[in-house]
């Protein structure tokens, strides 16, 4: 994680659970609190580092083993520290990579950002990726439903619990963070004047009610349907990788 012992700032936020859907608990923070705001210098950026932060994210959890509380308690503040951290680096490596003329493309595929995360993302393994050309609205939950029926009957879920799912459209990167009881989106984009990232975290029996809100909240704020989008899954390899063949 970052080098420096103090944030910038510990970010406001907001706590809701969605209309009709208690078992889903929805944290926003302010507008600065996003990839493009967070930063030492309080400036703004044009940042491309969402998939490097959803990879860091996703490491950092791993590393601190992370517990995600249920939807009806509150989120757990570790979280939002590892959030902040994961914004800092990501942008910290991604400048770097662009200053060194390393960048082919400014947004990064999911192999190059845990490739460019180096130690951080270390264990970090890509089970599969799969690019859709459907209606992210219409399509999502059943699309990575089919995978996960797919990765429960693998033997490398018997040793990793946790599984982390990249979803890549519209060129911005959010995280899927699923452990046994949980779901949890993280979202690092800003999202309105008023609004900044979010976490949501949700029941995993209600899966799908947060992939049709996360859908329309793309809908709302960026006027999108993707019709063309990727999913990569990911988990961590065991010490004994041997038992994962």
């Amino acid at each position: 994680m970052s080098d420096c012992s103090e944030l910038p700032f510990f970010p406001k936020h907001e706590t809701i659970h969605l209309q009709n859907h208690p078992e889903i608990r929805v944290t926003f923070f302010e507008p600065k609190f996003s990839q493009s705001h967070y930063n030492y210098q309080n400036v703004s950026i044009s940042s491309n580092a969402c998939t490097l932060i959803a990879v860091l994210m996703a490491s950092y959890c791993r590393h601190e083993r992370i517990i995600i509380n249920k939807p009806d308690n509150v989120i757990n503040v570790r979280l939002i520290y590892l959030l902040a951290y994961s914004i800092l680096d990501g942008n910290k490596i991604h400048e770097e990579l662009k200053t060194k003329g390393t960048l082919d493309n400014f947004n990064l595929t999911v192999p190059e950002a845990m490739k460019f995360a180096g130690y951080r993302a270390e264990g970090l393994t890509e089970w599969k990726s799969m690019i859709y050309m459907e209606s992210l609205f219409q399509s999502l939950y059943a699309n990575i439903k089919s995978n996960l029926s797919e990765w429960n009957k693998s033997n490398k879920s018997k040793y990793n619990p946790d599984l982390y799912i990249i979803l890549i459209a519209d060129n911005r990167s959010v995280l899927f963070i699923l452990q046994k009881e949980t779901v949890t989106l993280v979202d690092s984009h800003q999202h309105s004047d008023n609004k900044g990232a979010f976490i949501a975290v949700a029941l995993r029996e209600r899966f799908n009610i947060l992939c049709l809100w996360y859908g329309h909240i793309i809908n709302k704020c960026y006027k999108c349907d993707p019709s063309l989008y990727e999913l990569s899954f990911l988990y961590f390899q065991s010490k004994d990788y041997s038992q994962q063949q």
